[in-house]
């Protein structure tokens, strides 16, 4: 029994619980095709009386010559209807049906069919792949096929959290409204990419919470005169390296890609359109604390130049040093900074007033000099110094003995 085939009239995937009872029953004149293995279907159950549910057959009686492939086109079916049911509850939709744009039966692409919504004037198109994704020259067919049929279409896509669809980093670490946020990260793709380039959405749906992405380039601050980038006070890493975000699509030169987490109920909370507006108001202010981020580190730079005893090495931070971390490797430094590479001073956020230094718990106020914000210590004497010793004293003078009786008579009567 088959729960899909392949209306090669429509030019579409109909399902057998999707009201197939208006189709012509039998063979129809070879209208249905099984997606499998492309041989004749016969439609069954659908005439007055019939005492089967309605459902596709093979010729015969005989199942499918391909059945685990069938059984694939099954589960990805399966989440296609899911997605569907999920779409059509949302508020604003107005119409959600099923389409396969460019897709035939005797070149496929591999892409289950797209649920198409409206929502008022808006259309969408929302594309489930399960599994690793098609090639790529299979997307962009599909993409240009969207965009020949529904000329100002979204084409969106719900992509799993699997090793086929998500290949993970470590977390990033940004500032958000004055506290300090991970955010999941990911390495795009060469699909994920291609559909990005073409003008399609990339997202990520794990439950009721969507994961929308953005651009992540990492880059050095350049020197500039009159600036000193080097021995930071608290700092266990270079204050040069940085990062810049790109919205709300990452830019085709990003490095690699964050994501925002949003609830799946609000990408139609904005008058009945589809878009993730939470997402971009997470993005907007991701941007407002770089350009604070930026205009700090600038003028710390500077500040550091100009202080008088910038010759001096900076005192170490009184906490225990961190261990020393060997240098990352290329792929790593374009995949994404770790724990250790997050400076231990407390950045500015997008507020105002964490913009200073002094209330961010940073370094000491670049106006105080470094002797009083911290006194060196000299280094450690190789011997120690020698301590001078008081003078011996004198030794005690020997007692003499008194005189006896007979000797003091004796000098009485000589005096006499």
């Amino acid at each position: 029994m088959g729960r899909s085939a392949w209306d090669t009239e429509s030019g579409t995937v109909v399902w057998s619980g999707d009201g197939i009872t208006s189709l012509p029953p039998g063979m129809a004149g070879g209208r249905y095709r099984c997606r499998a293995c492309r041989e004749r279907l016969i439609l069954k159950g659908t005439r007055p009386g019939a005492k089967v549910q309605p459902h596709f057959a093979h010729r015969g009686g005989d199942g499918c010559s391909k059945p685990e492939q069938e059984a694939l086109l099954d589960a990805a079916d399966e989440v296609v209807i899911r997605l569907r049911e999920q779409i059509r509850a949302l508020p604003g939709v107005t119409h959600c049906t099923t389409t396969s744009p460019g897709e035939t039966i005797t070149d496929p692409s591999g892409i289950p069919p797209a649920v198409l919504a409206q929502f008022g004037t808006t259309t969408v198109i929302i594309e489930a792949p399960t599994g690793a994704l098609p090639p790529t020259e299979a997307i962009r067919h599909r993409v240009h096929a969207v965009h020949g049929a529904y000329d100002d279409a979204q084409h969106v896509w719900f992509l799993k959290r699997d090793l086929g669809q998500f290949s993970e980093l470590s977390p990033h670490p940004v500032w958000l409204r004055g506290a300090k946020v991970l955010h999941q990260q990911v390495a795009p793709n060469e699909q994920q990419q291609a559909i990005n380039a073409a003008g399609g959405h990339v997202y990520w749906l794990d439950g009721k919470v969507v994961l929308v992405p953005y651009g992540i380039y990492w880059f050095r601050h350049p020197v500039q005169h009159g600036q000193q980038w080097e021995n930071w006070p608290n700092w266990r890493s270079d204050p040069r390296e940085d990062w810049r975000i790109s919205q709300p699509r990452p830019a085709p030169d990003a490095h690699t890609w964050g994501l925002v987490p949003i609830a799946f109920a609000s990408l139609t909370r904005s008058r009945g359109t589809f878009r993730p507006a939470d997402a971009h108001q997470v993005m907007d202010d991701l941007y407002t604390a770089q350009e604070s981020r930026f205009n700090w580190r600038n003028q710390h730079a500077r500040d550091q130049y100009n202080a008088p005893d910038k010759t001096l090495p900076a005192a170490e931070p009184r906490t225990e040093p961190a261990a020393q971390a060997p240098p990352p490797r290329e792929a790593d430094r374009r995949a994404g900074p770790d724990e250790t590479t997050v400076p231990s001073m407390r950045e500015p956020g997008p507020e105002p007033d964490a913009a200073r230094p002094e209330q961010a718990g940073a370094a000491p106020s670049p106006a105080v000099p470094a002797q009083l914000a911290a006194p060196v210590i000299p280094p450690r004497p190789v011997t120690p110094p020698p301590v001078p010793t008081a003078d011996p004293p004198p030794p005690p003078e020997a007692k003499v003995p008194a005189p006896r009786l007979w000797e003091r008579l004796l000098r009485f009567r000589r005096r006499g």
